[in-house]
Formats: C-alpha cells, sequence, structure tokens
C-alpha cells in the first residue's frame, strides 16, 4: 500500500524543515515499526510503502503528531489513460463526485482543470455519476508530480509538531482526568513528556499503582517513550499537622512544583506541565495558583487554562485516557481535601507556613526518594 502524507505547520519553519522533517519521519517510522517498508520525503509530502492491515495503518497514523491529512493512494505513469486507469479502479457508481488536481510538476503538458474536466467526463460517461462540486459523495484527488498518484479519501491527522522538536517537559501526574489531556496538548507542540506521580503508598507498588502505569502507556501512544517519576507522600504527610487546614491545599500544590523544579533542574527538564483549568477546583483560582507556584525558576505550562470541564473530557475521551482516568485510585489530592478550602490563599501567609514546616527540606528528601520507571 502507499500512503501519501502531508504535513502542515512543518512548511512555515524555512531553513529549519528538513530536521523538523527528519524527526517527523523518525517518529513515523517507530509508530509503524513492523508494518512500513520504506518512507521519504519528496515534493513537501511524505511516501510511505506499507504492508498489513489498512485499518491498522490508519488507527497508528491517526497518532502521530506533524501529519496535517494522510491518504491510501494508487502510484501510476503521469498520461491521461494511465490516470484514468486507476481512477477507473474506485467504485464509483451513482455517486456525486468531484476531481481535483494539483501539478507538482508544472511541465505536465494539461492545465490542473483540463485533467480535472477530461478525468471527471470519463467517470459519468462509465458510472453515470453525477457531477456535484460543492458536497460530492466522493472526490477524486490526483497529484502530478514524478508520477501520478490518485485517492478518494483524505484522512485528517493530527496536526502539530513532531514529538520531540520542542524540548522535554515534566508533567505532574494525578489520578484524574485533567492531566494526560495536559501531557498529550504538550506532545502536540512537540514536546516529549515524562511524568511525575506522588503517591500515596508506602512505596511505589506496581499493582496498586497500575493505572497510573497505564495512563503512561496510553499516552506514549502519540509518540516517545516517557518516564515515569513515583514519590511517596508521607514526606510531605508528617508535616501536616502544623498546617492550618484551610491552607493545606494550597501549600501541598507549593510542594508538588517544587518538587518537580528539583526534578527538572536536576534531569534537563525545559518546563513543568499542569492540568490546571482557570477556576475549575478551589486550588485553581488566580490567587492560589499564585501562591501555589510563586518563587520557581522553571516556567509551569497549563495548556488547559482556558478550557471548560466538557472540553477537557471530550478530549480524554479522543484521546483514550478518559476511561483509565475514572478508575477507583486514591491520590494524594483527595487525602489533602477540605470541605472548606480558601479560594484566594495568600502569597505571604504561603510562604510562611512553607518556612514553618522546612518546606525545602521536605522536597529535597522527597528527591532522595524518587523511583524512577519506563
Amino acid at each position: 500500500m502507499l500512503v501519501l502524507a502531508q504535513y502542515g505547520e512543518i512548511g512555515t519553519k524555512g531553513k529549519n524543515r528538513p530536521g523538523f522533517e527528519r524527526l517527523l519521519l523518525s517518529n513515523i517510522k517507530e509508530t509503524m515499526k513492523g508494518m512500513l517498508k520504506s518512507a521519504k520525503v519528496r515534493d513537501s509530502r511524505i511516501f510511505l510503502e506499507v504492508e498489513g492491515d489498512a485499518g491498522e495503518a490508519r488507527s497508528r497514523l491517526m497518532k502521530v503528531f506533524g501529519i496535517e491529512w494522510f491518504a491510501f493512494a494508487r502510484e501510476c505513469g503521469k498520461g491521461v489513460d494511465e490516470i484514468w486507469e486507476a481512477v477507473a479502479g474506485e467504485n464509483l457508481a451513482g455517486k456525486g463526485i468531484a476531481v481535483e488536481t494539483k501539478r507538482v510538476d508544472k511541465s505536465f503538458p494539461m492545465k490542473s482543470q483540463e485533467l480535472s474536466a477530461e478525468i471527471g467526463a470519463r467517470i459519468v460517461k462509465k458510472f453515470g455519476c453525477r457531477v456535484d462540486l460543492g458536497n460530492p459523495d466522493v472526490r477524486i484527488s490526483i497529484i502530478i508530480g514524478r508520477n501520478a498518484y490518485v485517492y478518494t479519501e483524505k484522512i485528517k491527522g493530527l496536526g502539530g509538531l513532531p514529538v520531540g522538536s520542542s524540548g522535554r517537559v515534566l508533567c505532574l501526574l494525578s489520578g484524574g482526568i485533567d492531566s494526560p489531556v495536559a501531557a498529550w496538548m504538550m506532545m502536540k507542540r512537540g514536546c516529549s513528556v515524562d511524568f511525575l506521580h506522588v503517591h500515596a503508598f508506602e512505596k511505589w507498588d506496581g499493582e496498586k499503582g497500575k493505572k497510573i502505569s497505564a495512563m503512561v502507556g496510553k499516552v506514549a501512544e502519540y509518540g516517545g517513550r516517557p518516564r515515569l517519576y513515583s514519590v511517596p507522600y508521607s514526606d510531605f504527610y508528617a508535616q501536616t499537622g502544623k498546617v492550618r487546614p484551610e491552607y493545606e491545599l494550597v501549600v501541598f500544590r507549593r510542594y508538588l512544583y517544587r518538587l518537580a523544579e528539583r526534578v527538572a533542574l536536576e534531569k534537563g527538564y525545559g518546563g513543568i506541565v499542569s492540568g490546571d483549568s482557570l477556576g475549575q477546583v478551589a486550588s485553581q483560582t488566580l490567587e492560589n495558583i499564585g501562591a501555589a507556584q510563586s518563587g520557581l525558576e522553571v516556567p509551569v505550562f497549563r495548556p488547559l487554562v482556558a478550557m471548560d470541564k466538557m472540553e477537557i473530557v471530550a478530549l480524554a475521551e479522543k484521546t483514550g485516557t478518559y476511561s483509565l482516568s475514572i478508575e477507583p485510585y486514591k491520590d494524594c489530592c483527595s487525602l489533602v481535601a477540605v470541605s472548606n478550602p480558601l479560594t484566594r490563599a495568600r502569597k505571604a501567609e504561603v510562604d510562611r507556613i512553607a518556612g514553618e514546616i522546612g518546606l525545602e527540606g521536605i522536597v529535597e528528601k522527597s528527591f532522595r526518594s524518587i523511583s524512577e520507571h519506563i
């Protein structure tokens, strides 16, 4: 099978475009492992020779960031009769059709509209089709390049940039819906994403934590080989008796960000990713976000910040993480939940409490307790 794939945003990268193309090809090869016979870039398109099940190939390619669209195509010579023979192999009887031609090879003797009209007339004569340029049942696309290529379905890809083209980030991963979607969004912008999870076990338990590992695995289907760092909650929990209950959640969030920063600085991550959506819960008000992340040297990215819960759930369903996210799991956020949390924490008070409980020492102790999983 021949698959034509078209990138979008990569085409705007000027002199840097070849590097993006190479990375996209590399990601495609990884995703299509076991099915791909050859892959090359030509005329700003990617040509893939694929073997195996077309449905499986389609499913895999729909998980590659950087592909704007792709199509299963027929390759033929550039003679009109050869192109017609490729088109005539389609089942077009009784359909409303439109024919579009793109000439990459400008030396081709017929203009695009002339070739489209000629092939369209032959289709109508052979199959009894009607012409419907505005809303056709089937759109026959012809590309004239080194050879001619014919396809009838353009399949929408994920778009964005190839994973790995924008650096590495560390995502705070809870057991909920939002954080894996935030990671997915950063992958769409070309980031390689690893994960940091603070768990409620005495030490990491693969069986109890299988939901978290499964969520990381599901996100990994879209590219990269993410690492999971796990840290026990016990170091912070030992000090919670000194924290006023209404401030506990914000101080816990300060702890998470400082711990993520410590890992990021040690491991070379360019940013921290959080699944915050502004105003969604008490910890995600402007004041509480500001108090929690105050003083960080590493930037925090919040790709879901302007999305409502229904939009986030829709993306979670699209990515396949939703069903995992709603499985029962006691994460640390549930352990610090209070009945009447503050929505406007004062930064000065959070600073005072952090100093009183020795937050920096807690972070350092937690850092030394990290387990790494691939």
